[in-house]
C-alpha cells in the first residue's frame, strides 16, 4: 500500500462514517448496552479525537500518553457529544490528518519507526501503526453499528461499507 492508497482509503472511510453518524437518533445520544460501555455520544467523541491522536502519533509518535493503561484510565472520562459536534469534529481532524499524513514521503510511509504504545514497548513500522489506526476506527464504528440494530434503528452493511447511496 503506497502513502496515496492509505490517504485515499481513509477519506473513502470516513465518509461513510459520517453516513453512519447521520443515523444516529438525536434522542439516543446517551444510550449504552451496558454499564460499563461508551454512550453512543461517547463513542463518537472517541472516535473523531482517535482521527486527530492518530495523525500526531503516526507522524511524530506523540500519543499523549505513555503506556495504554493510562490510556485506557482517559477514555473512562470521554464527553458525550451530539451527532454535529461528532460531524464538525470529523471534519476538522480529518483535515489535520490528512494534511499530518501527506506531509510524510513515502520512504517515511513504508520504511520509518515509531514508538506505539498501543502495541507494546519498542518501535514498529510507521504503515503498521497507520492499519493500527483503520483497525481502531473500523471496531468502533462497528461496535457503533451494533448500537444502532440494537436500538431498532434501520442500519445495513451499506452503513458500514458505502455511506450515500
Amino acid at each position: 500500500m503506497t502513502l496515496q492508497n492509505f490517504i485515499s482509503y481513509v477519506d473513502y472511510m470516513m465518509n461513510t462514517t459520517e453516513h453512519l453518524f447521520q443515523q444516529i437518533p438525536p434522542d439516543n445520544i446517551d444510550w449504552k448496552p451496558t454499564e460499563s460501555s461508551f454512550a453512543i455520544g461517547q463513542q463518537m467523541a472517541h472516535m473523531v479525537e482517535a482521527v486527530e491522536l492518530f495523525s500526531r502519533g503516526i507522524t511524530e509518535g506523540d500519543w499523549g500518553y505513555a503506556t495504554i493503561r493510562e490510556r485506557f484510565l482517559k477514555n473512562r472520562h470521554t464527553p458525550t457529544i451530539t451527532v454535529e459536534e461528532a460531524l464538525a469534529r470529523l471534519k476538522e481532524h480529518r483535515a489535520t490528518f490528512n494534511r499530518r499524513i501527506g506531509a510524510l514521503s513515502e520512504e517515511q510511509f513504508r520504511n520509518g519507526e515509531i514508538i506505539a504504545p498501543n502495541l507494546g514497548a519498542g518501535t514498529f513500522p510507521r504503515w503498521r501503526v497507520a492499519l493500527l489506526f483503520i483497525e481502531h476506527h473500523l471496531d468502533h464504528k462497528t461496535e457503533l453499528f451494533m448500537y444502532l440494530k440494537l436500538l431498532g434503528v434501520k442500519v445495513n452493511s451499506g452503513h458500514l461499507y458505502r455511506g450515500p447511496s
